[in-house]
């Protein structure tokens, strides 16, 4: 599989803008609505901002890197939801009655159940376009079906 050529000029500074200005306005709500709480002095819309920074900048590391290797891989990061479902079920923490947050020393917390449902989107689009027939059985849509239920099953467990 041959790589493609990735030029800024192909970037969507459109939809980057919108998403910077849906950004903007929850930092400010975030701000209104803290200011004259006890949350003022945690400064809850300044952790918005740091936030919005990382996603940029993660944003913008993964937009250099060709779909194409993201699919070849996308089995790696199936098992890797997977693996990270199952250590929420082990050695995960109850917040706001669910257990689905798992503490990382010196990091924070993390919520594996987010990633998986990006990584069921490629797993699921990378199934069915590797598919050759033009009309789909029974039987492949019930592997696809399969491939969604076993971390849909773990989610609702937590």
């Amino acid at each position: 599989m041959q790589g493609r050529f990735f030029s800024w000029r192909d970037f969507d500074w459109l939809l980057l803008l919108l998403v910077l200005v849906i950004c903007a306005l929850g930092t400010v709500e975030i701000y209104s609505t803290t200011v004259t709480s006890k949350f003022a002095e945690q400064h809850m819309h300044i952790k918005q901002i740091e936030w919005v920074l990382g996603g940029l900048a993660a944003m913008f590391v993964m937009s250099v890197i060709p779909y194409e290797k993201l699919l070849e891989n996308v089995h790696w990061a199936y098992i890797g939801s997977i693996a990270g479902l199952l250590a929420v079920m082990v050695f995960g923490q109850t917040y706001l009655g669910a257990k689905r947050w798992i503490r990382i020393p010196h990091v924070g917390h993390i919520q594996p159940s987010e990633w998986v449902k990006l990584v069921m989107i490629v797993a699921v689009a990378k199934y069915f376009s590797d598919l050759s027939q033009t009309e789909l059985t029974w039987k492949e849509i019930g592997k696809a079906g399969a491939i969604v239920l076993v971390p849909m099953a773990m989610v609702l467990k937590q």
